[in-house]
């Protein structure tokens, strides 16, 4: 609806993507205590607990998962923005507005008139009146006004395109020399009153972290489904309920040779002529098809397995072409070089069924039935636990058990780096270093900790956050000292060496070999401190730039000798232009926020960003 309204990209899209979702209830007057309706006011906007909720829900209806105080802050800067349209005079007239929901073809009949039925029938679906609505459109088009004062503000000329475009893609002939920190260690002098200066300056480096050694019961549902029985009337029942209809299959079997959609006459008919040629050593050895498969199918799922893709159905996506020759095919029997859409297959049966085996479905049926009986176990078995781990505040063992359940012990002393390191979710760390667990040493909740599995944990011994002694660290303390004053004697030689280059003298340096650099290898093996260093040396009047990169785990110093711009300059220009508008307009929309931030009073009222707990 309202095709014209534009999309935009950066935060314009997010701020118009939250518009008509909150303005539900406008207008409607309250005696409640000021303050009492809205979570913060910017001007005279308000944004309120309800508004939160419905711009969070249409956000995750589009697949945007941003947690509430996302959503809150774009609310926010749409509501200064909102005010700013107004201190800045756009406005939209009653009579455009009017114009506009005339002429939106959502509100049109089958003849491609204005609707008043259809107009009506959306207010009532929206639970809005016709004042609340065009309330609403004046926002939204007093906001794409400003937007496209933002965005239509900025210039970009053919020169910065293609400056930047040679900045970005151009290719540099350099050689390099690296001041490894090592090469200076004999020269740092280490002292104990050395020592204990970096170690008193260093403490947090030497702090041993709070620690728990835990003990833990876990509750699966793949353990619950070990332990469910299945009878043979339940299986067959299952069997027959399952293929009242079903379709004939094909156990069938391919050799793929892909093809892009988009892809040139020339490249289909190179990847037809490869099918054809393994065609012809499959119909020499049909025995051989496996092998063939292994050795030429582009399919990587399939190819390890002899190119098997298992029993199939008529309609089972793998395309009328494919269906049709696998299903017209008996057993043993290979197909010609069949085209779909993907590409070029050689296509063999394995084996035939025209109705199902309950023999060759049994297991996958058996496995399927304890699965779903050992979810809905799951659910009860999860409160029974978080009953007993309630009831015995202080005994895991008692609940393990009560539960009919494995109480695990390791020795291991758990922190929370090393829990992180080892793939604990989050949840279950926080849990675990929480009050009621490391301090009263309680069990805890049933925390999730994967697909429905859970874990109840209980502190055995804590250790607490402690500061190593400078004896005890004391050669810790030498080995970062030595690396740390190494690396100062590094960087100030490589800087000293940067101005004698410079300043045109010629150090001995053992440079690398000189070598080609694209602009996408320097991208790919910079960090961007280092990266934007090297976009500004320029060689100039026949004399080499040199840079030192920062950043690295050593001092580098790069000779940049000759930059060769991209063959291709023309080509890239409008996509160059279209990132400096785009970063640009960004640019200004940030600076218009921040001006109108620190210009409109916000105020907070009583309702909490928190309140909805979504």
């Amino acid at each position: 609806m309202f095709a014209s309204i534009e999309k935009y990209n950066g935060p314009a899209k997010v701020l118009l993507g939250l518009i008509a979702l909150t303005f539900v209830g406008f207008g409607v007057s309250t005696v409640a205590a000021p303050g009492s309706d809205y979570i913060a006011k910017v001007g005279d906007e308000k944004i309120s607990d309800h508004a939160l909720n419905v711009a969070l829900q249409n956000a995750q209806a589009a697949g945007d998962n941003s947690g509430r105080d996302v959503i809150f802050n774009s609310l926010l800067q749409r509501a200064y923005l909102i005010q700013g349209a107004k201190m800045m005079g756009i406005s939209v007239s009653n009579e455009q507005i009017k114009q506009i929901i005339v002429d939106d073809p959502g509100f049109h009949d089958a003849s491609g008139k204005f609707s008043q039925a259809m107009f009506s029938q959306y207010l009532s679906q929206r639970n809005m009146n016709e004042d609340q609505f065009v309330e609403e459109i004046r926002q939204q088009f007093a906001l794409q006004n400003l937007m496209n004062l933002v965005q239509n503000g900025t210039l970009v000329s053919d020169a910065q395109a293609a400056q930047l475009v040679n900045l970005m893609q151009s290719e540099r002939t350099i050689r390099s020399f690296t001041f490894s920190p090592q090469a200076f260690a004999a020269q740092v002098k280490i002292t104990d009153a050395a020592l204990k200066s970096y170690y008193d300056a260093h403490q947090a480096d030497y702090t041993i972290p709070e620690a728990v050694k835990i003990e833990y019961v876990a509750l699966s549902s793949q353990d619950l489904a070990a332990k469910q029985s299945v009878s043979e009337e339940e299986l067959q029942k299952a069997f027959e309920q399952e293929n009242a209809a079903a379709a004939p299959k094909r156990e069938v079997a391919h050799i793929f040779f892909p093809v892009p959609q988009d892809a040139s006459a020339a490249v289909d008919a190179a990847a037809k002529a490869e099918a054809e040629k393994v065609l012809a050593q499959v119909k020499a050895k049909p025995a051989d098809f496996a092998a063939l498969a292994k050795q030429y199918s582009k399919d990587p799922a399939s190819a390890d397995k002899g190119g098997n893709l298992g029993y199939v159905a008529k309609d089972g996506g793998l395309g009328e072409a494919f269906e049709n020759s696998a299903f017209s095919l008996q057993k043993g029997q290979i197909s010609d070089v069949v085209k779909t859409d993907y590409g070029y297959h050689i296509i063999t049966v394995l084996n035939t069924q025209d109705a199902p085996v309950f023999a060759q479905e049994k297991t996958r049926l058996e496995a399927e039935i304890k699965q779903r009986k050992a979810a809905q176990a799951f659910n009860l078995a999860k409160e029974k636990l978080a009953e007993e781990a309630f009831n015995h505040p202080e005994s895991l063992a008692a609940v393990a058990k009560a539960a009919g359940l494995k109480l695990e012990a390791p020795d291991e002393w758990l922190t929370r780096e090393n829990g992180k390191a080892a793939g604990m979710p989050d949840d279950l760390i926080n849990t675990i270093f929480s009050d009621e667990v490391l301090k009263k040493k309680h069990n805890s909740e049933p925390i999730n900790v994967g697909e429905n599995t859970v874990w109840v944990v209980r502190a055995k011994e804590v250790r607490p956050a402690e500061v190593e002694t400078f004896e005890k660290a004391k050669e810790h303390v030498r080995t970062a000292y030595l690396q740390s004053e190494a690396g100062k004697l590094a960087e100030a030689k490589a800087k000293q060496t940067l101005v004698d280059l410079q300043s045109g003298e010629s150090p001995a340096l053992a440079w690398s070999p000189v070598s080609q650099l694209s602009a996408e290898q320097a991208r790919q093996s910079m960090p961007p401190e280092a990266y934007s260093q090297l976009m500004k040396a320029r060689p100039a009047g026949g004399k080499p730039a040199y840079v030192l990169l920062e950043g690295l785990p050593a001092p580098v110093l790069m000779e940049v000798q000759a930059i060769k711009p991209p063959a291709n300059l023309a080509e890239q220009l409008p996509q160059a232009r279209q990132l400096l508008l785009q970063n640009q307009a960004n640019t200004t929309f940030d600076g218009l926020l921040a001006y109108l931030q620190k210009n409109i009073k916000q105020k907070q009222g009583a309702q909490k960003v928190d309140n909805g707990g979504q």
